[in-house]
């Protein structure tokens, strides 16, 4: 797998044209595999690609070459749904297929993918990535088939599962591993209004360059950090596990209680006071808050400006405070 490697939707005809070939190869392989001829390609032509807007196709690239893909359909209830993950017979055994699923469950909180019990490669792949059975059942033609299913976890060790994982050495020990009980939500981009890119991640671990933009050279002394980042396409990254205190919140107070750090888990939003945040946001935002609150004693959600009154603005106006109380259940 080369330095080139990225995953991206796909974008020009000839892309559309690899990917109706490299599904049609890998459903003939698995055809054979599965001794099953009626297994049917995704597309019938090419036109088919992406004709209905819940379908989104995801391509790896290595270079300008198309090894793989993912097809997925997001569901009524907000989850999605993989229809397909393919890599090209000549690329297999290479981790393309591993990558592709990392991409997405750095990004969806709850996803599902359909696979014939006799396809022991992909199932190998699906466990190895830690999705888990959720049932069995059987095509109408009776094809024997599993379902598996993937939420957000937290591990022993306080780190996500799912979540791509950045290690930043601005934590300490929370005052008599006290567990947390609130979550707090900013906002952060760097240089400000800007998104992409790694400047957030570089400052969190302390390697942000001060010459790369005239504000960098005036953050760069500082040593913050938060337990995690959403990014504006729904990415969750991971610095401090949750059993660690981050340093996100500066001089703060709640519910009579001074010092929020000791007691909090500080989630970044990739984003500003000004406009709003995006759907993937909101989508991991809430999968983050399920799987915490079945781990640690959450009670309480909110907005940094909420704990440094005057200090501080974010996640600012543009948060859907309501959406996401609604589906979270945690009260102000």
């Amino acid at each position: 797998m080369s330095d080139a490697a990225v995953i991206r939707p796909l974008a020009a005809p000839a892309e559309l044209l690899a990917a109706f070939v490299l599904e049609e190869a890998a459903t003939q392989q698995e055809i054979g595999w599965l001794d099953y001829p009626a297994l049917p390609c995704l597309w019938q032509e090419i036109a088919d690609i992406g004709r209905t807007a819940e379908q989104q196709v995801l391509g790896a690239f290595d270079g300008a070459t198309l090894v793989g893909l993912v097809v997925t359909a997001r569901q009524a209830d907000g989850s999605l749904h993989l229809d397909r993950v393919a890599v090209d017979p000549a690329r297999q055994q290479q981790g393309w297929g591993r990558r592709l699923l990392a991409y997405l469950l750095a990004r969806e909180p709850r996803l599902t993918v359909d696979a014939a019990l006799r396809n022991r490669a992909a199932c190998a792949l699906y466990r190895g990535v830690g999705l888990v059975e959720q049932r069995r059942g059987f095509s109408p033609d009776g094809l024997a088939l599993v379902r598996f299913a993937h939420r957000l976890a937290l591990g022993a060790d306080g780190r996500l599962g799912g979540a791509t994982q950045r290690v930043s050495p601005n934590a300490d020990a929370r005052p008599g591993g006290e567990l947390p009980s609130l979550l707090v939500v900013h906002n952060i981009s760097l240089p400000p209004f800007e998104y992409g890119g790694d400047a957030i991640e570089r400052l969190f671990t302390n390697r942000i360059d001060p010459t790369a933009s005239p504000f960098f050279a005036s953050i760069a002394p500082l040593r913050v950090s938060s337990h995690f980042l959403i990014r504006r396409d729904g990415e969750l990254v991971q610095f401090v596990s949750v059993f660690e205190r981050a340093w996100h919140a500066g001089v703060s107070h709640y519910a009579g209680r001074e010092r929020c750090n000791d007691f909090s888990i500080g989630v970044e939003l990739e984003g500003c006071d000004f406009e709003p945040f995006t759907a993937a946001q909101y989508r991991s935002l809430i999968g983050l808050c399920a799987a915490l609150r079945d781990a640690l004693p959450l009670t309480a959600l909110v907005g940094h400006e909420d704990i440094a009154p005057g200090r501080k603005t974010d996640p600012g106006a543009f948060f859907d405070w309501a959406r996401v109380r609604a589906a979270t259940g945690l009260p102000g």
